[in-house]
């Protein structure tokens, strides 16, 4: 069999991908050393409170965004000075519904959570603002310019580790981790928006409110109906932690190891999809495209395959090494976390995909199946089996999002997609080449 994985990289991808891969390296090194360093100070349970207050204000931000992230980059890739329009007229929809929804989330967590879960829900909230208005990332990498976003990425993430270390060397109150936990967003985006502002070709005092209404009407209409696509992604992997938090935060400082662990390489299918489907998306041709999400499937594939090899052999070994003996229990499940891991890589692959033909109608609709699966499965396996409960349910979701809700799409039309990326003839017919 004749692969040809590699003429789908032409020079502009491999650079944008390179430099997104950079990020994420400098990211890994923080998350898994880093992180593991200040998991083994504050122990499994100040851990999963830290955790738990993330995943309550990373979907508080997901409704905030309303699906904008995926209009704004679809629109940018194929005409930046619109997906500038976007970005402009979607603020003030953002502003709206964050602090709608953080003040009353804030104040539910002052009454019923000790203070340390609120002291991080405040630090967490102000980190999701900048985050949420941070959406200049998204406009980078729909311009193959991932490059500014990795230098600024990468100096907030340094300042914010900095701290983290420190706080963990010297042993400080735990409270002080709110610091980085701001840094971590607040400087990437104070550096970002500068560089956008010199680069932005939209004359913003010549621009007329009616433009900006028709923009933010369209972007409500078709925000209406990725909402609920959009809120899946972060619901299929927090529902599992919000429950498991609620049910014992020890539990989920050791299922926030675990799942971040086999997850490390996910950087590696963020830079890839980023990449090429800026180049799917321009692509006329529905056969060429097809074959295009292929190729970029088993690559996928191939790489889970290759960290799968890797857990079996080394995965206990490096967890104790990194947080101790404390995390050596859910050693056994880090099979498990690379496999989900591979398929939420292929289910974004597949939505973003669909998101190429506007179809949002059946986004929609398959998200309001999937929530139901999600949440009931998630309820039933966290309550009745704990930690282990919550690692399948997550798996389990993805494999379907991934797979048998996507079949029902065009007559089965992601199934042959599927179907193609295991054909010899995906690879070896050289006119249905990717182009240069």
């Amino acid at each position: 069999m004749n692969f040809k994985i590699l003429n789908i990289f032409n020079s502009a991808k491999i650079k944008n991908s390179m430099w997104m891969i950079l990020e994420k390296i400098v990211s890994i090194f923080g998350v898994i050393f880093v992180t593991s360093f200040v998991a083994k100070y504050i122990g499994p349970d100040n851990f999963g409170k830290l955790t738990l207050t993330s995943s309550i204000f990373a979907i508080i931000q997901t409704v905030a965004m309303f699906g904008l992230e995926n209009i704004i980059f679809h629109q940018t890739a194929r005409n930046p000075l619109n997906g500038e329009k976007l970005i402009l007229a979607g603020k003030k929809i953002r502003d709206i519904i964050f602090f709608s929804l953080t003040s009353a989330v804030l104040f539910y967590l002052y009454v019923t959570m000790d203070t340390l879960v609120f002291i991080f829900s405040v630090s967490t909230s102000i980190a999701v603002y900048f985050a949420l208005h941070d959406v200049y990332s998204i406009y980078f990498n729909a311009i193959l310019k991932s490059r500014v976003n990795t230098i600024c990425n990468s100096i907030g993430l340094i300042i914010a580790l900095s701290f983290r270390y420190v706080i963990a060397e010297f042993e400080l109150n735990v409270e002080y981790l709110s610091i980085p936990i701001i840094l971590t967003t607040f400087v990437p985006y104070l550096l970002r928006s500068r560089i956008y502002k010199k680069r932005s070709k939209l004359d913003k005092k010549n621009i007329s409110i009616k433009v900006i209404k028709k923009y933010r009407i369209y972007m409500l209409g078709v925000g209406r109906k990725l909402l609920l696509y959009s809120l899946s992604v972060a619901i299929f992997t927090k529902t599992s932690q919000i429950f498991l938090g609620w049910q014992s935060t020890y539990e989920l400082g050791l299922y926030t190891v675990v799942s971040t662990l086999g997850g490390c390489f996910y950087f590696l299918y963020n830079a890839l999809i980023s990449s090429f489907m800026s180049e799917i998306y321009q692509e006329r041709s529905i056969l060429t495209s097809q074959k295009m999400v292929a190729k970029l499937n088993l690559i996928i594939i191939l790489i889970g395959l290759l960290f799968l090899i890797l857990t079996l052999f080394f995965g206990s070994w490096v967890l104790n090494i990194l947080y101790g003996e404390q995390y050596l229990s859910v050693s056994q499940y880090l099979p498990l976390t690379v496999l989900t891991c591979v398929f939420s890589g292929i289910a974004t692959v597949v939505e973003k995909f669909i998101i190429k033909f506007q179809d949002y109608s059946f986004l929609q609709k398959k998200t309001n199946i999937l929530l139901v699966i999600n949440i009931t499965l998630t309820f039933f396996l966290v309550n009745n089996f704990g930690l282990k409960g919550a690692i399948y349910s997550v798996l389990l979701t993805e494999l379907i999002t991934a797979t048998l809700l996507n079949y029902f799409y065009k007559s089965g039309f992601i199934w042959k997609t599927h179907l193609k990326t295991f054909s010899p003839s995906t690879y070896t017919k050289q006119k249905e080449n990717l182009k240069s």
